[in-house]
């Protein structure tokens, strides 16, 4: 128990500036879809294969069971913890003994359910990621980043904003649908307002560290979206890096209610369409057909 106790206050304390491993990323890079949902269907895993995917981001802490699914479909996977829940889970040595022996977790995300989206202070930020870089040091970690608040909190990249508490700086925002900058069609002038932001995150971002955009795969009822809506995404990015090789599409399935005006990307095939159009640009490595393409609806 002391030795543990010793480990623990040693990551609470862990400094950004301390050697690590480097992550373990595919040469070919990241091409990830999150599955909130249906997480344990080997059907999920292989569709999500087959749209050329090699890395699939759960709802979950890691387990075996999600370990042998994502090596059944030849996938890896990203595991899931709220901040509360890390050190929960770094006090649990037979866990840890579990997670180290997986061969398909690539790492985790985490972020704080207790305050606002994407507020997570760098206190917390930090705990966290130094918390599970200790534990794992080869494995990624990575912290969500949301966008929008650039535009309308001044304050926000100053408060918030710690690219050394992330492997890759994740940075998210759906553009079309109800979004937390006004209503948008997939016609209107969203890859303008997304370059916007952008451009003042860019100048905050350390030149050797990578970046996993976040794009949007769903479709919000009224807001129609095309098989190219992915790309015209990615096209943004690649304004301002050039060579991005990295890229996550949200979301297969979701934690929604039935309700909800939302479609999933699962079982629309123009959506699935548009991540294998993706992900079949960003590398030669994908799975996807060759032929698996979708023109404008």
């Amino acid at each position: 128990m002391r030795l543990l106790a010793g480990i623990l206050a040693l990551a609470f304390t862990f400094s950004s500036e301390s050697p690590r491993l480097p992550p373990t990323i595919p040469s070919s890079g990241l091409r990830v879809v999150v599955l909130e949902r249906n997480d344990h269907d080997p059907a999920e895993w292989e569709a999500i294969r087959q749209a050329g995917a090699n890395v699939v981001a759960t709802l979950r802490p890691p387990s075996r069971e999600t370990d042998e699914l994502a090596g059944a479909a030849g996938l890896t996977y990203l595991a899931f913890f709220t901040t509360d829940e890390i050190p929960i889970f770094a006090r649990d040595a037979s866990r840890i003994g579990e997670a180290r022996s997986e061969r398909n977790l690539a790492g985790f995300y985490y972020w704080d359910a207790r305050v606002v989206e994407g507020f997570t202070t760098p206190e917390v930020q930090k705990q966290a990621y130094s918390t599970l870089k200790l534990l794992f040091p080869d494995k990624l970690v990575l912290h969500p980043m949301r966008l929008d608040p650039i535009a309308w909190d001044p304050d926000f990249l100053d408060g918030y904003f710690r690219p050394e508490f992330t492997d890759l700086v994740t940075p998210y925002f759906y553009p079309v649908g109800t979004t937390g900058l006004g209503n948008a069609q997939e016609t209107d002038a969203w890859p303008e307002l997304i370059g916007g932001l952008l451009s003042v995150l860019e100048s905050r971002i350390p030149a050797d560290k990578g970046l996993l955009p976040v794009l949007q795969g769903f479709e919000q009822q009224g807001y129609p979206v095309s098989s190219h809506f992915l790309a015209q995404q990615l096209a943004v990015y690649r304004r301002y890096w050039p060579n991005l090789p990295n890229a996550a599409v949200y979301a297969w399935r979701m934690s929604l209610p039935d309700s909800a005006p939302l479609i999933e990307i699962a079982g629309r095939p123009d959506l699935e369409a548009g991540v294998c159009n993706l992900f079949r640009g960003l590398s030669r490595r994908s799975t996807c057909p060759s032929g698996r393409v979708v023109s404008w609806r």
